[in-house]
């Protein structure tokens, strides 16, 4: 295996310019008619996203200084440095995400957790199958890879879940269970993105397994290539990162009848639902209580079974056929019957 120095050099300098696209956005979002460049060294300097900001430059430019550094492979206390860097800009990262501002400190202890082990999980996984020269080494790769994966993703679902519980936590009704704020959300952009992760991670899974699992006593046939299917299972991880940034991104559901409106409900919930939840939350007074409720029905039930269908069917066409296009195809279809059965089963 072998990762070009180009594109170490590259991913580190692409860090600062990707952490300042949430600070430009929020300056952007609050200049109105005033000057924008006075907006923003105020956000740089005073928000908690500006300077983690101004935190992970700091140390992206001291970790290009020790990469650029001679026998970089030979010398440990450098390799030492580089991961402990590398920590420090997570840990800025996740200092300024929502959880951890507005907690004392269960935010910033639970995404972290979050974080990095979806970052070795997947990190590992990304340079393992678009670097690797051929698959030589995968069963001896799978040995102490699988126990890793399986610890990270068991640590991802933990912290994930204490995580979204203070991001969807609800002011306007403190009594609300979890379930009743996941459901609220999901008139909201947030909520949106939220099952559609939720869903997607199944997908993620799944690939997970197969590569873990099923394909362990295939590696070597000459005409079967693992790394293709870890490939695909990075992809998956991306897609889920992006719908994680989207969510960065967007308002959280803390009180849903006042975004609705301000910002009016989700374009996607909007096409979907033609109920009357939308002009409740709309028309209802501050002390007022609008809850999103579910019952799901045939259509919905037929929608998860359909889900259900793709997901055996993914699973065939890769331990049978070896088709990366249909088991992509049909876990493709898989995301949106599971989902489009959700939404039906809105209220």
């Amino acid at each position: 295996m072998y990762v070009p120095k180009k594109v170490i050099y590259i991913v580190t300098g692409l860090i600062p310019l990707a952490a300042f696209l949430p600070v430009f956005r929020t300056a952007y979002v609050l200049t109105g008619d005033k000057d924008i460049w006075f907006i923003l060294k105020n956000v740089v300097l005073t928000f908690e996203i500006g300077k983690a900001w101004l935190f992970i430059s700091f140390v992206s430019i001291i970790l290009i200084c020790v990469l650029l550094a001679k026998n970089l492979k030979t010398k440990v206390h450098l390799k030492t440095w580089a991961i402990v860097l590398a920590l420090l800009m997570l840990f800025g990262y996740t200092k300024s995400s929502h959880a951890a501002t507005i907690t004392e400190w269960q935010g910033f202890v639970f995404h972290t957790l979050h974080f990095l082990s979806i970052t070795i999980w997947i990190g590992i996984l990304f340079v393992v199958s678009w670097f690797s020269k051929n698959k030589s080494n995968w069963l001896t790769f799978l040995k102490w890879f699988t126990p890793v994966a399986l610890t990270c993703l068991i640590i991802t679902v933990v912290a994930g879940y204490f995580t979204m519980q203070i991001d969807i936590n609800s002011y306007d009704d403190p009594n609300a269970s979890i379930l009743q704020e996941y459901q609220n959300s999901l008139v909201i952009n947030y909520g949106q993105v939220l099952v559609l992760k939720h869903i997607f991670i199944i997908s993620l899974v799944l690939f997970a397994l197969i590569n873990g699992i099923l394909f362990r006593k295939k590696h070597n046939h000459d005409s079967f290539n693992p790394l293709t299917w870890a490939r695909l299972e990075s992809v998956y991880a991306l897609i889920v990162f992006g719908l994680t940034a989207f969510m960065g991104q967007s308002w959280p559901p803390h009180q849903i009848s006042l975004l609705i409106k301000t910002e009016g409900a989700s374009p996607l919930f909007s096409a979907l639902y033609d109920g009357e939840i939308i002009n409740s939350m709309q028309n209802a007074t501050s002390s007022e209580i609008i809850n999103v409720t579910t019952s799901f029905g045939f259509e919905s039930f037929l929608l998860f079974g359909l889900g259900l269908l793709f997901m055996v069917l993914t699973t065939i066409a890769a331990a049978r056929k070896r088709s990366v296009f249909i088991s992509t195809f049909s876990s493709l279809l898989m995301v949106l019957s599971i989902y489009f059965g959700i939404m039906m089963g809105i209220q």
